[in-house]
C-alpha cells in the first residue's frame, strides 16, 4: 500500500521553520541562534580554528525589553 505524504512533509517543514525563526521578521530566533553558535564554536574547537562572535548593543534597547518583554524586543 502506498500513501502520498507530500502534505505531511510540507507541514513538518513549516513547523520546523516556525520553531527556528521569528514569526514577525523571518530571521533566526534566539533558540536557533544559540544552537548555531554552539555548533560553530564546537566545530571550530574540534578543527583547531578560531571562532569569533560579534555582539551589537543598541542604545537604550534594554529599556524596550525591560518594559515590553523580549518578545516585543526581538
Amino acid at each position: 500500500m502506498l500513501f502520498d505524504i507530500t502534505d505531511r512533509r510540507e507541514a513538518e517543514r513549516q513547523l520546523e521553520m516556525l520553531a527556528q525563526t521569528d514569526g514577525l521578521t523571518g530571521t533566526t530566533n534566539r533558540r536557533q541562534f544559540l544552537e548555531l553558535a554552539e555548533s560553530q564554536a564546537t566545530q571550530a574547537r574540534q578543527e583547531n580554528r578560531r571562532f569569533a562572535l560579534l555582539m551589537l548593543d543598541i542604545d537604550h534597547f534594554k529599556s524596550i525589553n525591560d518594559t515590553y518583554g523580549h518578545l516585543a524586543g526581538d
